[in-house]
């Protein structure tokens, strides 16, 4: 069965309240985990300062410069704690996105099951090597042409999950696709992510169409 990844990403517009009512919309849609992202906005930024990363954000976000869009979508370490504990008490899995070493280090206080490396970090060993040092299983995204992203990964039991789909929008998975992750949106919040986000109505409806395929 396909496992269905609800992004929650920086969609909670900087709410811790938004942050939880989108792990339960997540829950409720039929979403089988949800997917945080741990960074330090001036450290990421510091990190990906390289042209062809600043030209993907120029296009993408109408050219906000990095440290600002990095500011605007930040999850603050103080949430995660409150995050995982709701996780747990409505019965969802939880991971999270790691963008520098010390990412990995902040998380492993907290027992992260499963880490994501983003596809411009694929490349990147400090990270990589940061990662398989704590036996953990693995999400990575690689992006082999424009547009389209593709998760290699492993389960939470540590097995090889094939090929993936880190869909933006509502692109529908192949059948028998054994992963997808779509980010979520609240209705009336509007973040950098919303333009390639779901709505909860949306994610159940994609939900309900992929269990049937």
């Amino acid at each position: 069965m396909t496992e269905i990844v609800a992004e929650i990403s920086g969609n909670h517009g900087s709410s811790l309240d938004n942050a939880l009512d989108l792990i339960m919309h997540a829950k409720h849609a039929g979403a089988d985990a949800v997917k945080f992202q741990a960074f330090d906005p001036e450290r990421l930024a510091a990190r990906r300062s390289r042209p062809d990363v600043i030209a993907v954000a120029d296009a993408s976000f109408g050219g906000t410069d990095l440290v600002s869009l990095y500011r605007a979508v930040h999850t603050p370490q103080s949430w995660f704690p409150a995050l995982i504990a709701h996780c747990k008490d409505v019965d969802i899995a939880w991971f999270s996105s790691v963008f520098d070493p010390l990412d990995v280090a902040f998380l492993e206080t907290l027992d992260c099951p499963r880490y994501k490396i983003s596809a411009f970090e694929m490349l990147d060993w400090d990270i990589i090597k940061a990662v398989r040092e704590t036996g953990k299983p693995i999400v990575m995204s690689v992006r082999p042409r424009a547009g389209v992203t593709i998760l290699q990964a492993t389960d939470y039991d540590g097995h090889v999950v094939p090929l993936g789909l880190s869909a933006h929008g509502t692109i529908m998975p192949p059948p028998g696709t054994p992963m997808v992750e779509y980010h979520l949106k609240l209705d009336g919040v509007e973040t950098p992510d919303s333009a390639f986000s779901l709505t909860v109505d949306e994610l159940r409806r994609a939900i309900e169409r992929i269990r049937t395929l």
